[in-house]
């Protein structure tokens, strides 16, 4: 099995986590990962219900992405990156208070 680079810079914890439990393909794109990571922090709905962050962190990097890269990439990116990333990223979040506050404080800087 083909080992993980460490990620480095800003949301270390985060992209760590999602790197060692992304599988092969979020591993095979990891400068790509990385920043959608932190696309998914920017947009991520502070005070937003946690049965809701799920569909709301998608549609808005739906948007998002639409804009930066158009519709074809960003159909792609969706299906096949950011439902992935966006499912661990809320896993990540789910699983301690500290990360909850962690992002808070992230997503707040981002804005």
């Amino acid at each position: 099995m083909p080992q993980w680079k460490m990620p480095s810079g800003q949301y270390r914890p985060l992209k760590s986590f999602i790197a060692a439990r992304g599988g092969t393909r979020l591993r095979m794109h990891a400068p790509l990962r990385d920043k959608l990571v932190d696309m998914v922090v920017e947009e991520w709905p502070i005070g937003c219900p946690p049965d809701r962050i799920e569909e709301v962190v998608i549609a808005r990097m739906k948007v998002r992405l639409r804009e930066q890269y158009g519709s074809v990439i960003a159909t792609f990116l969706i299906g096949v990156l950011v439902n992935a990333i966006v499912r661990l990223v809320i896993e990540w979040w789910l699983d301690r208070e500290s990360h909850r506050v962690l992002m808070h404080g992230w997503a707040a800087e981002a804005k």
